[in-house]
């Protein structure tokens, strides 16, 4: 191995008579570096948009939902919490209250969803403080709160729709104080929903002793939480998880994830053709110094390994590079947000970035591996031609 390496860094330092094959070295290393930089950065940005909204939506909605078929609302004496907590899950179970209504203020009219709880869920900083939402008093999104220019402890005027049939005469009207306002990242939320107790709620809109469902969250996954419900939930009831909920944004970004990756995948691929292209290269430039070991008594499983590792250094200090470049850029992003989007578009407010380093070490692998591998035909060629052929050159 040591006089592999003897060899390997003796093409590595700069000659006038090597210049271009240098120079198409480094060429290649900056082609595959930015190849590994792209692909990470793409599958880092596509994670962190799912780890994102997963995130907020998990906080605003909570993880399971239960409710019934028909939307019909839930007799609280059922004691549905009570059966499902008797599992043997460890897991936590709140009981809310959700309508329609129309906000008032001045001239102003907006439509809202009016959710009742007995705990805020984690909407920001704010709401890990202050858990609770005292009666007749109301939490709206920032959105709607600037439409509406909202002061503190001002008084609004709210209507509910939910089951309004008849003259306008008709219609209850609720006194309610603003409290204060949320903010999500989400547009759909911070424009459209309003936090009030679940007692102010029942009593707005007629619920007494009544639920529209109950919200279920635990430390375990998803998918495994809604497996082990399922069997306590009989009809009309049924569960559904904030991924049902949200069916449409996961689908479209899983349904973008797969020609993104292979795009950029591309673009690592043609910086490891570069790599095969420069291994050809050098090949041919020291034909005549192969011709010289050979007739000295090398095998040529020799010479072939000391190309083989030169390749691989290669792919190694490219794919390097490129992780290093990738790091680096998840941390200014992270710490800076220099990136910024939209809110109401992508519900984020800069670009969300998460660094898998166990898909870097995979990433790094596959790229020294193709390009070790691919470098075996160009250096075969260059055993087809007879020792004196070779010193020729």
């Amino acid at each position: 191995m040591r006089l592999y390496l003897q060899f390997i860094l003796r093409y590595f330092r700069y000659d006038k008579k090597r210049s271009f094959s240098i120079n198409a070295i480094n060429l290649a290393i900056i082609g595959l570096a930015i190849g590994v930089f792209s692909l990470l950065m793409t599958i880092s940005v596509i994670k962190g948009f799912e780890n994102v909204l997963s995130t907020k939506l998990v906080n605003v909605d909570g993880k399971i939902r239960l409710k019934t078929i028909f939307g019909t609302n839930i007799n609280t004496l059922d004691s549905l919490d009570k059966i499902i907590s008797s599992s043997s899950l460890e897991i936590n179970i709140e009981p809310f209250v959700r309508g329609s209504a129309v906000i008032h203020k001045n001239k102003i009219n907006e439509s809202l969803l009016i959710e009742g709880v007995n705990y805020l869920p984690n909407l920001d900083p704010l709401a890990n403080q202050e858990k609770f939402v005292n009666d007749d008093e109301i939490i709206i999104g920032s959105s709607l709160a600037e439409i509406l220019e909202l002061d503190y402890s001002e008084a609004l005027v709210l209507v509910p729709l939910d089951g309004f049939i008849g003259n306008i005469e008709n219609l209850k009207y609720y006194k309610l104080i603003f409290r204060r306002a949320f903010k999500t990242g989400m547009d759909e939320y911070d424009r459209n929903l309003a936090y009030v107790s679940i007692n102010t709620a029942q009593k707005i809109f007629n619920m007494n002793n009544k639920v529209s469902g109950y919200i279920i969250n635990s430390d375990i996954e998803t998918d495994d939480l809604l497996k082990n419900l399922n069997g306590s939930v009989n009809y009309p009831y049924f569960l559904e998880t904030w991924m049902d909920r949200h069916q449409v944004i996961f689908t479209w970004i899983r349904t973008q994830t797969l020609p993104i990756i292979i795009i950029f995948s591309l673009i690592t691929l043609v910086g490891i053709t570069n790599i095969m292209a420069t291994v050809s290269l050098l090949v041919n430039e020291r034909s005549k110094e192969v011709g010289i070991l050979l007739s000295q008594g090398f095998q040529k499983y020799q010479i072939r390994n000391i190309f083989l590792i030169e390749s691989g250094f290669i792919s190694l200090i490219g794919s390097t590079i490129g992780v290093l470049l990738a790091i680096f850029f998840t941390f200014i992003q992270s710490r800076c947000n220099i990136i910024p989007l939209p809110e109401e578009v992508y519900f984020m407010n800069s670009l969300p970035i998460i660094f898998d380093y166990n898909l870097c070490f995979v990433i790094m692998l596959l790229s020294s591996f193709i390009t070790i591998f691919s470098s075996i035909f160009p250096i075969k060629t260059i055993f087809d031609n007879r020792i004196p052929k070779l010193l020729e050159n």
